[in-house]
């Protein structure tokens, strides 16, 4: 028995969602992780076994580098509404890239001033003159955007549902 095309059509545009949920959470895990592992130095992945953490990081891996990018280039996946969010996460990511480096900057100014133009910057301060090679900085650049596009998507959708 054959799907019509209908229903090939709907299965395609939830399969959207059901892709940006996953990596919704994986973009969560990846953001969090760090976060507990520099406050509390803890681990997360290391609770699971080494071939199930092997596979986990696999998945949270595609989850955050390929699924991303297919979501975004796949026009034939989205819908009317689907392609409007679409649109809506990259205006709101244009701003993002507009403001960020402007409110870092005042940011960065402003504590090295309030800190009393401290001679040994501070971890905080000290952030920017670390030495970054070419390839590391796009590849975390690149990173981020994907996150970013996940985390605003899911939020604009989330808005809109309320």
């Amino acid at each position: 028995m054959q799907m019509s095309e209908r229903s090939r059509k709907a299965l395609r545009y939830r399969a959207y969602f059901w892709l940006m949920d996953a990596s919704l959470v994986a973009v969560a895990y990846a953001a969090i992780e760090p976060i507990i592992s520099y406050f509390f130095d803890y681990d997360i992945s290391t609770v699971l076994p080494e071939p199930v953490r092997a596979v986990f990081l696999a998945f949270v891996t595609f989850f955050i580098l390929v699924v991303p990018v297919i979501l975004i280039c796949a026009k034939f996946m989205r819908d009317e509404y689907c392609e409007q969010l679409w649109k809506r996460s990259f205006v709101v990511m244009a701003y993002l890239t507009a403001l960020a480096p402007l409110i870092y900057m005042v940011v960065y100014w402003s504590l090295f001033y309030a800190l009393g133009q401290p001679k040994p910057l501070p971890p905080i301060l000290a952030w920017p003159f670390r030495e970054v090679t070419m390839g590391p900085a796009i590849y975390i650049a690149w990173i981020g955007y994907m996150m970013v596009f996940v985390a605003l998507f899911q939020f604009l959708r989330w808005r809109d549902a309320r």
